[in-house]
């Protein structure tokens, strides 16, 4: 796991959950997304960011990862947090 802060200083959390999966989560007042013709989720922003792309990077334990996909955790049921899962593979 490793916390890392977005521009205004607000922690989101990165955990790995297995070999080729990273959750981020933290508190977001609203946040964004974009998918493309096919309705695949390409693109998630964070207010304040972080914001992922599929084919993007992600920087976590110090190793940079290529995001092959992203999902949205719908489950969250707390105010004002967010979650998604990154599929991602080491670049």
């Amino acid at each position: 796991m490793e916390i890392k802060r977005n521009r205004y200083g607000v922690e989101r959390v990165y955990e790995k959950i297995d070999e080729t999966r990273i959750r981020i989560t933290g508190e977001s007042l609203f946040t964004r997304g974009s998918n493309d013709e096919d309705g695949v989720q390409m693109m998630f922003d964070f207010e304040g960011g972080p914001c992922f792309t599929v084919g993007g990077t992600l920087d976590y334990m110090n190793t940079k990862w290529l995001v092959k996909s992203i999902t949205v955790d719908k489950n969250i049921r707390e105010k004002n947090l967010a979650s998604v899962v990154c599929s991602v593979a080491i670049k």
